[in-house]
């Protein structure tokens, strides 16, 4: 059987780190689609705060899920 997936883009932002803001998105996304099946990562940026430092991470998820088909 042939399998079809949907995917969708996103930006999941977090303070805490790079991998917290993946779950972000992969949260966010779960809680609107089903089928989830594999995420890619892209787009890391990182937001400086005055002094310098790294205040929030973003970066870009774009996440597939299934496409349900009829079967034949």
């Amino acid at each position: 059987m042939s399998t079809v997936f949907k995917v969708v883009r996103l930006v999941g932002e977090s303070p805490k780190s790079i991998e917290d803001a993946v779950v972000v998105a992969l949260k966010a996304s779960s809680e609107r689609v089903r089928g989830q099946t594999w995420a890619q990562i892209s787009d890391l940026r990182a937001n400086i705060n005055e002094n310098g430092g790294v205040d929030r991470w973003q970066l870009t998820v774009d996440v597939a899920f299934r496409v349900d088909q009829d079967e034949h």
